[in-house]
């Protein structure tokens, strides 16, 4: 929780640094699948694919991140094989329908099942460790300005 919340203290306005604009859209199409706007924020309004390429150029080693990037390329190349150039170009149900041949497939060691179940990972990761998730939704006060060490000690018997 701490690291997550830490990293969501950096700058909003982060530019991206590993993904690529094609990568950025299909994290991004993605994520707002797994957690979507509804009267609670959606993934992509608390900044997650930020959150995840933050951690693939920060925290990710150059083997987690390959495999991870390798995944999404074969995430098209999945799209292709179902009639669209890109995974952002199939049509909802194609993408729903594809999503949940990866989700079956998160065991995976490399390709597309490795990459969507990384996603998911940090998609949920980051959502929940946002402050406007923990504030709103989860209704706690996860982010605390500064240490208090005058509260007294009450030891539970």
């Amino acid at each position: 929780m701490a690291l997550g919340e830490r990293i969501h203290r950096q700058p909003a306005e982060v530019p991206f640094r590993t993904l690529s604009r094609e990568q950025q859209a299909i994290v991004t199409e993605i994520a707002e699948m797994i957690i979507p706007e509804t009267d609670t924020p959606g993934a992509t309004s608390v900044k997650v694919p930020q959150f995840i390429d933050l951690i693939l150029t920060e925290w990710a080693s150059d083997d987690e991140r390959s495999a991870f990037l390798s995944g999404l390329a074969d995430i098209d190349a999945r799209a292709s094989a179902l009639g669209a150039a890109r995974f952002v170009e199939l049509t909802a149900a194609r993408k729903t329908e594809l999503l949940a041949a990866l989700d079956a497939a998160r065991a995976d060691t490399k390709g597309a099942g490795l990459a969507f179940a990384r996603l998911k990972g940090l998609t949920v990761y980051g959502y929940f460790t946002s402050k406007p998730v923990q504030e709103r939704v989860l209704k706690t006060k996860m982010f605390f300005p500064a240490y208090q060490g005058d509260v007294p000690f009450t030891p539970a018997i």
